[in-house]
């Protein structure tokens, strides 16, 4: 019993690390079809102009999470991209602004 119950725990640690690491590939300068190979199509996406956003929900499982009754952490992955190359990414989702040069700024999450 106690074999099961830290492999089941060694399991869902490791399934963290790998689920937390497809966003680590994104750089700055990146087009959208070397975004999509590295992080899989998009749960969202807006366009405005010449700007675009896409929208990554990734669900991490963690020990913690666990623990705590919740199976799943919810982080939200914008990624700001001007004539098809990435300007800005990292986690929070992307607001439509009504005025500035560009038309989306991305809120960081909590």
């Amino acid at each position: 019993m106690k074999l099961i119950i830290l492999a089941l725990l060694g399991t869902l640690i490791l399934s963290s690390c790998i689920m937390g690491g497809k966003m680590t590939g994104l750089r700055e300068g990146l087009t959208k079809d070397q975004v999509v190979r590295i992080a899989g199509n998009p749960d969202g996406y807006q366009r405005a102009g010449e700007y675009e956003v896409l929208l990554y929900i990734e669900r991490r499982t963690s020990a913690w999470s666990f623990f705590s009754g919740s199976i799943h952490d919810i982080v939200d992955y914008s990624v700001i991209l001007k004539d098809d190359k990435v300007i800005e990414y990292g986690p929070g989702r992307a607001q439509h602004r009504e005025s500035g040069d560009i038309p989306f700024r991305r809120i960081p999450s909590r």
